[in-house]
């Protein structure tokens, strides 16, 4: 990848560039990535150290609600003087610190903000969670934090080895939008924003709200021919099966980008055969940011360990072996303003085996298969991922978009938008495959309906259970 010349702060600075601060600040963050990628886990683990007590000892001073708990786990930087533990001994601990589950962020509210932040740190900004574990929380976060941020959205671009001077297209939710009717709202900006513009001359971006007809959103994307369409898998599906129908074509398009959702098995397939294209995944949340990137070497993903402390445990707290799905716990390194101490965000991730083909040394995650609340209860009590023949079922041409909908522990129905009435044949074909794949039992029945809503931020809940566990 040939990255353009970054912007120049002042004439006569222009090659070899002398960049603005801030561009500058970046760079340097990516320059150290660059290389610690490539470190074994002991070392990054080593590396990493001063910033965990950092924010350790932050919290402590800060919070009440950390100072027992890290206490009690040894961990506090009185412990840590008198003992001078070492790798083994520091993992021992940590793993005797309490989870931080959603339920206690909701409940503690402000309790686990911190009254000051460090100097150089910046000021703090609001934000919530889009709620699609069931469980939306209030987040704030630090300038210093967002900058973060910002370096590892540059590291996924590097990475993934997009052409800058392209054009980059998402549909997403435009909050500007204040008439919501069937009309397209498409908003042009000069180049693609912060992060990518900061460092780098850039394409043009442009900013499609997705609240349009699909039809709507199809023609305005042939019309733009992005070298780059970033959006909500779902969408993306449904923009997919729509334009193989009308067959139409983005001849210039390098690579689709999905983002919030998990992706459905045969999406990247239909990528390749619709619009001759890859696609990418990413797997990030509000509270935390990156938390893993997807290769483009293997297409799995790389946890950016720089960035969060990552952990998949099981049902006892034990970290996950290979092969193995578990929960998905966090710490975010750098956002002192609200320290998150192994924080149970609610997802679900399998861990990898081995070495990725690519070099990185990062540890990776074979699959991310969903929510912990989007499970399916099977009617003995069970828990599993809503495995339902999904492939199977989308063989049926006319679905336009489904729903899996679990109303009970017994009986699961499946929500339609078809682009006309299904053959009984057809319809015995869905209520077959889904029984075969749900199995345990459960009766399924088929609903059809104008339309699925998304949620108050875009995203689409593909597997929804009506009714909360014990202790939800």
């Amino acid at each position: 990848m040939r990255l353009p010349t970054p912007h120049a702060a002042f004439v006569g600075g222009a090659w070899p560039a002398v960049p603005q601060t801030q561009a500058s600040a970046l760079l340097a963050v990516i320059e150290q990535l660059s290389r610690s990628q490539y470190l074994p886990e002991e070392e990054l683990a080593a590396a990493r150290r001063p910033q965990v007590e950092a924010l350790i000892d932050h919290a402590v001073g800060q919070i009440p609600f950390w100072r027992d708990r890290v206490a009690a786990a040894g961990l506090d930087s009185e412990s840590r003087r008198r003992d001078a533990p070492d790798a083994a001994e520091w993992n021992r601990r940590w793993a005797t610190l309490p989870i931080l589950r959603r339920a206690d962020v909701q409940s503690l509210g402000n309790a686990l903000h911190a009254r000051a932040l460090p100097a150089g740190h910046g000021g703090v900004a609001e934000s919530v969670t889009s709620g699609s574990s069931g469980r939306p929380v209030r987040i704030i976060r630090s300038t210093l934090d967002y900058f973060y941020w910002q370096a590892f959205q540059l590291r996924e671009h590097l990475w993934r080895g997009r052409d800058l001077s392209g054009s980059f297209l998402s549909i997403l939710r435009n909050e500007q939008r204040t008439v919501l009717d069937d009309t397209v709202h498409l908003q042009r900006t000069n180049d693609w924003g912060a992060p990518v513009a900061t460092v780098w001359p850039t394409g043009p971006s442009y900013l499609l709200d997705y609240r349009a007809p699909i039809s709507a959103l199809i023609e305005t994307l042939r019309e733009v021919a992005p070298d780059y369409v970033c959006t909500f898998p779902s969408l993306l599906l449904e923009i997919l099966r729509r334009a193989r129908q009308e067959e139409i074509r983005l001849p210039a398009l390098k690579e689709a980008v999905v983002v919030g959702e998990a992706s459905p098995p045969e999406l990247a397939a239909l990528c390749r055969e619709v619009w001759n294209a890859p696609l990418s995944s990413t797997y990030t949340a509000g509270e935390a940011g990156a938390i893993a990137y997807q290769c483009l070497e293997q297409g799995r993903w790389h946890i950016q360990s720089e960035k969060s402390i990552v952990e998949v445990l099981d049902a006892a707290g034990r970290p996950c072996a290979a092969g193995e799905t578990g929960n998905v716990v966090l710490t975010p390194l750098h956002n002192f303003a609200m320290p998150l101490l192994r924080y149970e965000i609610g997802d679900l991730a399998t861990v990898g085996d081995g070495r990725c083909g690519c070099g990185r040394l990062l540890p990776v995650l074979e699959a991310i298969p969903g929510r912990a609340r989007d499970l399916l209860m099977l009617p003995s009590g069970d828990l599993r991922p809503p495995y339902y023949g999904h492939r199977a079922v989308m063989q049926v041409g006319a679905i336009l978009q489904h729903q899996v909908v679990q109303t009970a522990p017994d009986q699961v129905c499946f929500r339609l938008v078809v682009a006309r009435p299904l053959s009984p044949v057809e319809e015995q074909h869905v209520i077959a495959v889904a029984t075969e794949a749900l199995g345990g039992g459960l009766r399924v029945s088929v609903e059809y309906v104008p339309e699925i809503a998304r949620g108050p931020h875009g995203k689409f809940a593909e597997f929804q259970r009506l009714f909360a566990l014990p202790g939800e």
